[in-house]
């Protein structure tokens, strides 16, 4: 709105500019040309001028009336004997400015108008008819053609600004929809995060709660492993920070931790065990090769599905496997637990796995198992 407004405010000096030069100029020629047989500029011609150049100000607000205004102006100060060649150009800009901003059916009514000024000119200064004609025709046809591609230039710019600003709203969709879908994937991270090491944290506290007077090794191997999860948890929360602080000029500078990869599959099952699960890890492949992405939704997807065994299926088994085949990526997480429970029938973290699933093209299925038991398969097409 502002530059919009800039713009009107620029036109109107513009035009305002336009008109006390054109008095300016038309005031000193009629004052040093004088013609003998034509009547000096005194006060009248003076006066007359004004009233044909002035209205030249308000051209592109009411371009109809400044013409009829400036045109019987400049009759009369033809009639009244002054030289007919010095205000002429009042009405013709005045009639350029009427080509320019209406449509042709109102400009061919200021085209007669913009005629007759000429005709009353031509008369004034005695020239032969033949010539009179011409000029009345030729000057008002000129202007006419000038006028109307200034009136298509504009409306191509004017096209070409709403093009512009159409542009750059799409462009802020865009941006919002990128924050929309970035805060999301960041709401997922903290729910793997939180969601596993939390329960890794509770069990382990448990446990050693548990055992804290009769085994005292256990109890500190269980303390040990809550450390060790509670610094991992901060890592990656710290991580996560950074990327939620990248527009602070404080937090631009600092570089978050790099992303969880599928380097840390064993660590995880080392928790998992810790945890009172027995965990058999199996992989295959060049999994390390892998983008940084890819391998994250990988490991976030194997996370959740063992944070779910973990709270779901209580001591049991775990088969964890993650294998690259050609074109191809399979991840499987399977227990012998009972097979029931949240983790079974939906929750955001089966919502998140399959959300992430999708991202990579891929598919994710998770269900009880005939022969007992709950299983999560991700199979991700990489070529």
């Amino acid at each position: 709105m502002h530059r919009i407004t800039f713009v009107r405010r620029d036109t109107r000096a513009g035009d305002l500019a336009l008109a006390l030069t054109h008095l300016a100029l038309m005031c000193v020629v009629g004052a040093l040309f004088r013609e003998g047989t034509f009547r000096p500029f005194d006060w009248w011609g003076y006066a007359l001028t004004g009233l044909i150049s002035l209205p030249l100000a308000a051209r592109r607000a009411a371009p109809m009336a400044v013409l009829l205004v400036t045109s019987a102006a400049y009759v009369i100060f033809a009639a009244a004997g002054y030289l007919p060649g010095v205000d002429v150009w009042g009405p013709i800009v005045a009639f350029y400015s009427l080509a320019g901003l209406r449509p042709p059916r109102v400009t061919a009514i200021g085209a007669g108008v913009a005629a007759g000024v000429m005709f009353a000119c031509g008369l004034a200064l005695r020239g032969p008819l033949i010539a009179i004609l011409a000029q009345a025709v030729a000057v008002p046809a000129v202007a006419w053609v000038l006028g109307n591609v200034s009136r298509q230039l504009e409306r191509r710019n004017r096209q070409l600004a709403e093009a512009t600003a159409q542009l750059e709203y799409e462009q802020r969709q865009h941006i919002e929809q990128a924050v929309v879908q970035e805060r999301f994937r960041i709401a997922r991270e903290l729910h793997d995060v939180v969601a596993h090491h939390m329960s890794m944290i509770s069990m382990q506290a448990g446990l050693a709660g548990y055992v804290f007077d009769s085994d005292p090794e256990t109890a500190r191997t269980a303390v040990d492993t809550i450390g060790a999860t509670s610094r991992e948890t901060l890592d990656e929360m710290r991580r996560l920070l950074v990327l939620l602080r990248e527009s602070d000029p404080e937090g631009a500078a600092e570089t978050p931790a790099p992303a969880p990869g599928l380097n840390l599959l064993r660590s995880l099952a080392d928790r998992a065990e810790a945890a009172g699960i027995d965990v058999a890890l199996t992989t295959s492949g060049e999994l390390g090769s892998l983008p940084s992405g890819l391998q994250l939704a990988v490991y976030r997807v194997v996370q959740e599905a063992t944070t779910n065994v973990i709270k779901h299926a209580g001591r049991c088994g775990v088969e964890i496997t993650v294998r690259r085949e050609p074109g191809v990526i399979h991840a499987t997480v399977l227990d012998d637990g009972p097979g029931t429970g949240p983790a079974g029938t939906g929750g955001f973290g089966l919502t998140g796995m399959r959300e992430r699933a999708r991202l990579y093209g891929g598919t994710l299925t998770a269900g009880s198992q005939p022969g007992g038991g709950f299983a999560v398969k991700l199979i991700i097409p990489f070529p």
